[in-house]
């Protein structure tokens, strides 16, 4: 511990701290006397940063990890072309931002307004969120530069570039660094270019990011445990870095609640890892030394356990008291067996070749058996974990990327050491990857990494499935909106024709269109949020919708979009749509249409006659069989909205 704490005690960690005290101060002082100002919650996010900054150059200290000039040039230049990707990509498209695309959106205006009311509002709105399943933990480190911005969906995704990247960056690099000294790695130029460009470009890393949704976030933390552990064996009780494994451990969390999965499949194999090593050194005589590892590991385990359940119950009692296997269900598309495809098609041919020349490198050389085995291990764990709820999205890949990215790092290791012999050959291989993975898109359907140009041209015109070609022709749709001035028309005649207090409502509810396309067309204004009803289509998530009889107005499209990938036919907003078409005439009257331009026309009918119980109940009778699974959303929900009206 005295060496640890040798490594802190420098002058510009105290006068770090002096700072951070001192801003903390002032930012007190400004909250008293200006409770309602609009520059507090920014001040706060910078400081949350700064501060978050100096732990990450603390664990990478604790880490012994240093970088030297060709290690800077690198990671500014990386940042500079982040940078430079970001604003290419989101200033080339019309995307409108919908379901999880905007949540986080939401949360960052809804964390403003919670601001100007003061600073006990606000943090009070950050910490009633912790029993939810997406917190408002990450508000805090994404308004600054946010607030500098015009604050819409795309400026949301570019603000990333500045209040996520450059943490990450640096504790990717450090990571890095770190596999290479396990490995012994002798050519640290090759390596380091070849890992850390490998790393950054995987495509699934920045998906989720790029349509604004920063789970990502959570790997800074993520990247920090695996920094503070990695070739850490519980030798000594180090409390500064137990004391930071644990806040990434919390932080972790409340990031992103699914990054549970990684915590535990990570722990459990790095508790495999010390105790397989307190075995070897046992054998040759070090029975004391290994008796300690494991004291210190499960007194360490222990009273993190108990300290994060305290911490963090609000969230652990709602993890417990919810079955999110029953009510994610539809997204379940196949377990294992479907999961290990699917990981496998993300990683790509390229990939795959890169960790088995990894693989073969460590087995020949006998070099650190223990990183491939923990990075499988955790793999597989969270795998297990995560496939007895759901199959995984795109943002998902992130919660396996730490163990994924150190059998890529084994694999960058073999071929930088491996560099003298086919020289060109390897260095065209390394270029074509790094080409390939940046030129993905990045589209919320994006299943299989492919470079834009296969999606908008090749796939369409040589694909021999109609089935592929309708996907990447709704995926160009998605992607890119051309019919923009169509939604916001849509928008704008929802607004002038619903009062206050009256309400439109969508049946449609897809990937192609659903009312967040009109509700976020505008941002950051919002002028028909409130008249504007959510939509219905997912069971276990969506509630049978009593708004549809409380609206004015009722929108449907012609043809009906389907383009969900799990089990469209069966998507409850289908039946809804089956439903109302069948009775339509009885209860509402052609208001108006609108061509989309796109083969789609959007009609609006209004409501002529007063909702009873008999509609209700003839609606409630397509879905019986959800009824049956989840009363509390249908039936219950229903009865008692006809008795709250007398019916």
């Amino acid at each position: 511990m005295s060496a640890t704490l040798s490594k802190l005690r420098t002058s510009w960690v105290g006068r770090a701290l002096l700072a951070y005290a001192v801003s903390a101060l002032a930012l007190v002082v400004l909250g008293l006397a200006a409770p309602g100002s609009a520059i507090f919650f920014p001040l706060v996010s910078l400081w949350c940063n700064l501060a978050l900054f100096g732990l990450v150059l603390v664990v990478l200290r604790l880490a012994d990890v240093k970088f030297d000039l060709f290690h800077w040039a690198v990671i500014i230049g990386f940042w500079a072309a982040a940078l430079l990707y970001f604003y290419w990509a989101e200033t080339r498209r019309s995307f409108v931002y919908i379901w999880d695309y905007v949540n986080y959106i939401n949360k960052q205006y809804n964390a403003e307004a919670a601001f100007l009311q003061g600073p006990a509002v606000g943090f009070h709105f950050i910490l009633d969120s912790l029993a939810e399943d997406y917190t408002n933990f990450n508000t805090l480190f994404l308004e600054f530069p946010f607030c500098l911005t015009d604050r819409t969906g795309d400026s949301f995704a570019i603000c990333q570039v500045f209040s996520i990247v450059p943490m990450l960056l640096l504790l990717l690099a450090g990571l890095v660094v770190k596999v290479g000294q396990m490995l012994q790695v002798k050519n640290r130029f090759w390596y380091f270019l070849i890992g850390l460009s490998w790393t950054f470009t995987y495509p699934w890393l920045r998906m989720s990011a790029v349509l604004s949704q920063p789970d990502w976030f959570g790997l800074i933390f993520a990247f920090s445990i695996l920094l503070l552990t990695l070739d850490f064996r519980f030798e000594k009780l180090d409390l500064p870095r137990f004391g930071l494994l644990f806040l990434a451990t919390a932080a972790i969390i409340l990031s992103r609640r699914w990054y549970l999965y990684f915590v535990v499949g990570y722990y459990f194999a790095y508790a495999v890892l010390v105790l397989v090593s307190s075995a070897r050194i046992a054998k040759v005589g070090r029975k004391q030394e290994a008796l300690l590892q494991v004291r210190n590991l499960i007194l360490f385990g222990l009273m993190s356990m108990v300290a994060m359940v305290i911490l963090l119950w609000p969230l652990v009692s709602h993890i417990l008291g919810y079955d999110y296997a029953d009510h994610y269900s539809y997204y379940n598309g196949g377990g294992m067996v479907t999961e290990t495809y699917l990981q496998c098609a993300r990683m790509g041919l390229m990939n795959l070749v890169l960790m088995g020349m990894g693989l073969w490198f460590c087995f020949k050389r006998r070099k650190m058996p223990a990183l491939p085995c923990l990075a499988g291990l955790e793999i597989l764990l969270s795998m297990v974990l995560f496939t007895r709820v759901q199959t995984t999205g795109s943002q998902h890949m992130l919660l396996f990327l730490p163990g994924w990215f150190l059998l890529f790092l084994i694999g960058a290791a073999a071929l930088a050491e491996g560099m003298n012999r086919r020289r060109n050959l390897k260095i065209g291989f390394w270029l074509f990857t790094i080409a390939f993975a940046t030129s993905v898109r990045c589209s919320p359907l994006t299943t299989v990494a492919l470079p834009d140009f296969l999606i908008g041209r090749t796939l369409l015109s040589a694909s021999p499935q109609e089935s592929a070609r309708d996907f990447a022709a709704i995926d160009d749709l998605v992607y890119d909106r051309k019919d923009l001035p169509q939604i916001k028309a849509i928008a704008s005649w929802i607004d002038t024709h619903c009062a206050d207090g009256e309400i439109a409502y969508m049946i449609p509810h897809d990937t192609l269109y659903c009312p967040d396309h009109f509700k976020n067309c505008l941002l950051p204004q919002t002028p028909i949020n409130g008249k504007l009803a959510f939509g219905f289509s997912v069971p276990g998530t969506h509630y049978f919708p009593m708004q549809f009889f409380e609206a004015k107005y009722v929108l449907t499209a012609d043809p009906f979009p389907l383009t969900h990938v799990n089990d469209p036919e069966n998507e409850m907003s289908h039946k809804l749509n089956d439903m109302f078409l069948a009775v339509r005439d009885e209860y509402f009257a052609l208001e108006e249409t609108f061509d989309m331009g796109n083969g789609t026309t959007f009609t609006i009918w209004r409501r002529t006659v007063a909702p009873s119980r008999a509609e209700v109940e003839y609606y409630l009778s397509a879905f019986t069989e959800e009824d049956a699974k989840y009363p509390e959303m249908f039936s219950q929900v229903a009865e008692n909205w006809l008795a709250a009206r007398g019916l």
